[in-house]
């Protein structure tokens, strides 16, 4: 989780924000501290300092990267929207929402696919002999064990579905875990299953609200991590002492992967 997936996802994190004046473990830090504090349901202001604490270390690291990327434009978020002269509060609002909500579920894709593949030999068998392309297994992993598995949303006016009776200002959650699991859509859905049509899963949400992340955390977890990981090490497996425990409730993915494998 940490030697691997934690740094391919926050290096990568880095680049597509602009943000390359700052560690990975920074990246980790500040994207945490703004999830726990948009969890923040209870008012604890701990947790709401320390969220704040970390946006300003964000706005800090924006300033120092302006003169750099201004001088020498690339492909950055930081950087396209300098160009297309976005007003700075918007600016800096993308940046924030690019990271905290593009740190942990690459992280926890690549160590949870790691372990699934790990877990079904006859599987990854076919993904090595060329069977089965990597991005079936982001598209299987994230259907099967979403690394986001919730929303939250307010209720906006009075109404009744179903005969279940809502009012304005609730706050729900949108299990996309439960959708992605309906067997109305999906057969034996319970199992990871890379033949599997996955074209109707809802791991990065729909319509308006999809992920506008999909398309580079699908090209860094499948065309990239995943078969760099297992190119440059052979036989990966979970040790069988041990029982890898998942956790999280929005954001789930596992806690550790102790992996054994052989250096080709």
């Amino acid at each position: 989780m940490q030697s691997v997936c934690n740094a391919v996802s926050g290096e990568a994190l880095k680049i597509i924000t602009g943000l390359t004046n700052i560690s990975y473990h920074e990246m980790d830090s500040w994207s945490q501290a703004m999830i726990d504090g948009i969890a923040n349901y209870q008012g604890d202001k701990q947790i709401e300092t320390h969220c704040h604490n970390a946006t300003k270390k964000i706005d800090a690291a924006i300033d120092g990267m302006i003169p750099v990327v201004t001088k020498n434009p690339d492909y950055s978020l930081l950087s396209v929207m300098l160009e297309a002269q976005m007003p700075m509060d918007s600016l800096r609002a993308n940046i924030k929402l690019a990271i905290s909500g593009g740190q942990n579920e690459p992280r926890d894709v690549i160590a949870g696919a790691v372990w699934a593949l790990s877990s079904h030999p006859e599987q990854l068998k076919n993904v090595l002999d060329g069977r089965t392309e990597w991005k079936q297994v982001f598209d299987e992993y994230c259907r099967w064990a979403l690394p986001i598995g919730i929303a939250p949303r307010r209720i906006a006016a009075n109404f009744t579905y179903e005969g279940i009776e809502f009012f304005e200002n609730d706050k729900v959650f949108l299990m996309f875990n439960s959708a992605n699991h309906d067997e109305e859509y999906f057969e034996n859905a319970d199992r990871f299953d890379l033949n599997r049509d996955t074209s109707k899963s809802i791991a990065f949400g729909a319509g308006p609200h999809f992920c506008d992340g999909a398309w580079a955390a699908r090209a860094l977890v499948g065309e990239v991590a995943l078969p760099k990981l297992f190119e440059r090490f052979g036989n990966i497996h979970i040790r069988k002492d041990v029982n890898v425990k998942f956790g999280g409730w929005a954001f789930r993915g596992p806690q550790e992967v102790p992996v054994e494998l052989d250096i080709l």
